[in-house]
């Protein structure tokens, strides 16, 4: 019996799109014997699975492209409508109204078929035809009681409003407790409604404990190492062993030093300078930039690679580190640590003091750093202070180095590089649990790092891409002419006269140097950010739009980035003449699919990250409820103010607690303007500010104007809700739900249902800017007109205990749906973490954007 390929299968659908094919005929085509009929059908069923072929009903077999579908994953908003990715990065995503889903989920593998018709601007309709796969195994959220059901009701707005429980697995759980059910889907259960079996019980409401763990398990992120792994990892010893030297450069008598965070266990990038000739402005340099060896200890194969693999980054929650290697690596061998033997692969860069590359040279080395240096050393250093004792002797190289990368980034900035100087609220929990806010703005110090990694990156990329390797390259690619007439337009509304047909990383910097200092500064930089693209991985070089860089890829984080480690391995077995024909082939081969997986964990795991950071902040706002503070105006939408804190924290002014007048939202300005008074409220403006609200769990944060009074502090949502109902003496099955009349009405089969519309269906007809902007809606009279306003407006407690009664959960503040509102901004993407891409706090006004650090 032959062995039959998976792709050898694919290969012959895609050279015989004329028509779909019976499985006899694809075996007589492929040579197959009668008795590999049998084999043949588990493959085609398998590819079926996988979404590569679809079976139709006389039990043919064809791609989905000749059959008018598209594969793609399912994106659903907050309004309840979604959005089908296609996997093929040339089609545009497929608008997908709420009733046409299918019964799928946000986060499902789906196949969809497109309307003939477009919605009104232009965007491609259409429906889900069939789930591929699920992208939920496991939900985290909170257990209910109602009418005799137990009721998961989800954390993630995108998710359906309440999933019915099994008596059995929920026992004698207390309503509130938070919980991860595991999910059972209807195509495995047979029946018409998914339901789940409680899998795990996290405990109490509002614990960070609670909220950590809630967070890895609803993103899918590991927090333990396979067995495995560990035992490769411990094999490896404490020390590097002498055989480990031979064949290396030794470096160790060069004066060599880290510079990290004072917090940081794994340092994985350490530096160096040589002076190597010339005087005065004709000196010249030799910049070490020594990156941790891990590819010599994580092998192509090995357990510790797969698990690497599998996790693509570290995750770096508020209070704990989910590291990609184990710690024996991580924090230990691959750390660079002072006074210590390390092996590394090296950049050295010869050059001068204008900034201008004389020749570089990679190098496997040994290196020794001198001293751990922190970012509030160096600073103090670059201010005109001293390094502490017993380090004053690498001030020169500091200095050096502090120069050369003022001149390196000036460089930059001549070439069009896009800077936004934001500032991050970073989250740390100390041993004791104490929360600590620390606001986090670019400096000397940090620049020093950043230029001689992004040098270092830039190196190495041009020199396998000269050389025709292949490799992972870090990319972000030019803006869409679509995105590109909508900034354009924006920016002739704020008075900027700019020609962006077909625009340069400069052009789009001249704007936002025209902008600076003006009080419209914040507003064109959102709108900047929203124009361009994602930053991702790619095995093709694409160039990268944001840092004006022809060649660009990750080299510099390997213990922390699997992209990097990938990248060791090539420029290894470079210097070592050990790229074969074969293994080329290979890589071109898995490269991209690799880079696609390591993309989507990289989103995946800065999601969790904003996720748990926004949980501590609103933690700290409920400690700090009624102070005043001057804040910036951070974000605009129709239902109210987004304001940043001095700590960079974010809360939301709803626009019912401007009651000096009636306020309406202009879109276009992306403004909030008093009818009467002309007050305006613009991106960038100094406010006063009270807090007067914060749920943790519902990541939230209320607002006031300084100048109002505190209302009477109303009991928390929940509690005003019902979440501490007893548990009824009987409990109903998810089965009985489809009979039974009196089943909560959002777990029957009804359309997918919005928390921010108040539990209404979203209406399919509509497009997606109309049915976001009425979603988005918490009050929506409460900016309308005069006599809508005349009416009371109901108290927040009576607010939520009406949503709770009509089984909805409260509003959170978000502005994902003013993002959900704008055609061209439908994705709702996680942005990279601050300290190496955009803002973390401009992610719901800019869910794409460019990349300005290493």
């Amino acid at each position: 019996m032959a062995t039959i390929d998976r792709e050898h299968v694919l290969e012959f659908f895609r050279h015989h799109p004329e028509r779909p094919w019976h499985v006899h005929d694809v075996q007589q085509k492929l040579e197959l014997e009668v008795e590999d009929r049998p084999a043949l059908r588990e493959v085609l069923g398998e590819l079926v699975d996988a979404g590569e072929l679809i079976r139709t009903r006389r039990r043919t077999y064809g791609l989905p492209k000749h059959m008018n579908l598209l594969a793609g994953r399912l994106q659903v908003t907050s309004g309840g409508y979604g959005f089908v990715i296609a996997d093929d990065r040339a089609v545009k995503d497929l608008f997908v109204p709420s009733d046409k889903l299918a019964g799928a989920w946000d986060g499902d593998r789906v196949m969809a078929r497109p309307d003939p018709g477009t919605l009104d601007n232009g965007k491609p309709a259409g429906e889900v035809v069939r789930v591929v796969a699920r992208g939920h195994d496991r939900v985290v959220g909170t257990l209910e009681y109602a009418r005799g059901y137990a009721i998961l009701r989800p954390d993630s707005v995108r998710l359906r409003e309440r999933v019915l429980l099994t008596p059995d697995s929920v026992g004698t759980l207390a309503a509130g407790t938070r919980i991860v059910g595991r999910m059972v889907w209807p195509e495995a259960s047979g029946e018409k409604e998914p339901f789940a079996e409680v899998d795990e019980v996290l405990g109490e409401a509002d614990d960070p404990v609670v909220e950590t763990r809630a967070v890895i398990v609803k993103y899918g992120l590991e927090d333990e190492f396979e067995p495995e792994a560990l035992a490769e990892a411990e094999a490896l010893g404490a020390r590097v062993p002498e055989a480990a030297f031979k064949g290396r450069r030794d470096t160790r008598e060069i004066p060599t030093f880290t510079i990290d965070g004072a917090d940081a266990k794994d340092f994985d990038d350490a530096l160096s300078v040589e002076r190597i000739g010339g005087r005065g402005k004709a000196q010249r340099y030799r910049v070490g930039v020594h990156i941790a060896d891990v590819s010599h200890y994580v092998t192509e194969g090995s357990a510790l690679d797969a698990a690497a693999q599998a996790r693509a980054t570290s995750v770096y929650l508020p209070g704990r580190v989910l590291p990609m290697l184990p710690e024996a690596l991580s924090n230990g061998l691959c750390s660079l640590v002072e006074g210590e033997d390390r092996l590394t692969l090296s950049c050295f860069v010869e050059i001068d003091r204008d900034g201008n590359v004389h020749d570089v040279r990679f190098a496997e080395t040994i290196i020794r750093s001198d001293a751990r240096l922190t970012y509030e050393q160096v600073q103090v250093f670059a201010e005109g202070d001293r390094l502490p004792e017993g380090k004053r002797k690498l001030e020169r190289d500091v200095k050096v180095l502090l120069d050369l990368a003022e001149v390196l980034r000036a460089q930059r900035m001549g070439a069009g590089a896009l800077d936004f100087d934001f500032t991050e609220a970073k989250v740390d929990v100390d041993d004791r649990g104490a929360l600590h806010l620390t606001p986090v703005r670019s400096n000397a110090a940090r620049r020093l790092v950043e230029e001689m990694m992004l040098l270092a990156n830039r190196l190495v990329a041009k020199e396998l891409h000269d050389a025709g390797v292949p490799t992972l390259y870090r990319v972000h690619e030019d803006p869409s002419e679509e995105k590109v007439r909508t900034l354009q337009k924006a920016l002739q509304r704020l008075g900027y006269e700019v020609d962006l047909d077909d625009p340069s990383p400069a052009d789009l910097q001249k704007v936002l140097k025209q902008a600076a200092g003006k009080p419209e500064q914040q507003m064109v930089s959102v709108l900047l950010l929203r124009s361009l693209k994602q930053a991702r991985y790619a095995a093709d070089n694409l160039g990268h739009f944001g840092l004006a860089f022809d060649h660009y890829l990750h080299f510099t984080s390997p213990i922390r980035r699997y992209p990097d480690l990938i990248v060791h391995r090539v420029l290894r077995a470079r210097l070592r003449k050990k790229l074969t024909k074969a293994v080329q082939g290979r890589w071109v081969d898995e490269f991209p699919a690799l880079a696609d997986h390591v993309s989507e964990r990289e989103r995946t795991a800065e999601e969790a990250e904003r996720d748990l950071s926004k949980y501590f902040h609103a933690v700290w706002a409920r400690e700090h409820v009624g102070e005043r503070f001057t804040g910036t105006v951070a974000g605009v939408t129709n239902f109210g103010v987004f304001v940043a804190l001095p700590n960079g924290i974010e809360g939301l002014m709803h626009v019912s607690q401007l009651d000096d007048d009636y306020y309406v939202f202009l879109e276009d300005s992306l403004m909030l303007m008093g009818k009467h008074t002309r007050t305006r409220y613009r991106m960038g403006d100094r406010v006063d500010v009270r807090i007067l609200y914060a749920n943790p769990v519902n990541r939230q944060i209320d607002l006031l104007p300084g100048d109002q009074e505190m209302p009477e502090v109303a009991p928390d949502a929940e509690v005003v809700a019902g979440l501490n109902a007893p548990q009824p003496e009987t409990l109903k099955t998810p089965q009985q739900a489809a009979t039974d009349a009196d089943a909560p009405p959002t777990a029957r089969a009804l359309p997918l249902r919005s928390r921010r519309s108040g539990g209404r269906p979203s209406t399919p007809s509509a497009e997606p800017r109309a049915a976001a902007r009425r979603d988005a809606r918490r009050r929506p009279a409460a900016a309308a007109t005069p006599a809508a306003k005349a009416a009371p407006a109901p108290s927040r407690p009576a607010r939520r205990a009406g949503a709770a009664a009509a089984g909805v959960s409260p509003r959170g503040h978000d502005l994902r749906a003013a993002v959900e509102a704008l055609p061209d901004d439908h994705r709702v993407t996680p942005r990279p973490r601050p300290s190496a891409e955009a803002p973390r706090r401009l992610l719901r006004f800019a869910p794409t954007g460019p990349e300005t650090r290493p």
